[in-house]
């Protein structure tokens, strides 16, 4: 993944909360598109949300992560109120 992959993604407008699948499986949702800062080589992205004293949405926590290591993004489906919505039966 190239660092203006990444920055594409995030500059979408609207902006779509989506998930970064990683090499190992693992993966990252981004909420915010303000919640990650990208440079050459990598990014620090949110690992854990939470409210501030005013209802503010901030991060919890941090990773850094190799964009070499970033293989797929997925759009994530949310409510107006920003719950994931459950599949469709």
């Amino acid at each position: 993944m190239s660092p203006d992959d990444l920055l594409s993604k995030m500059h979408d407008q609207p902006f779509k909360p989506f998930r970064a699948r990683l090499s190992n499986n693992s993966t990252i949702d981004v909420l915010d598109a303000n919640s990650v800062i990208v440079s050459q080589t990598s990014a620090i992205m949110p690992m854990e949300y939470g409210r501030s004293d005013r209802g503010s949405t901030i991060v919890l926590r941090w990773k850094t992560i190799a964009l070499n290591h970033i293989i797929e993004f997925v759009d994530l489906d949310t409510k107006d109120n920003g719950a994931k919505r459950r599949g469709k039966k």
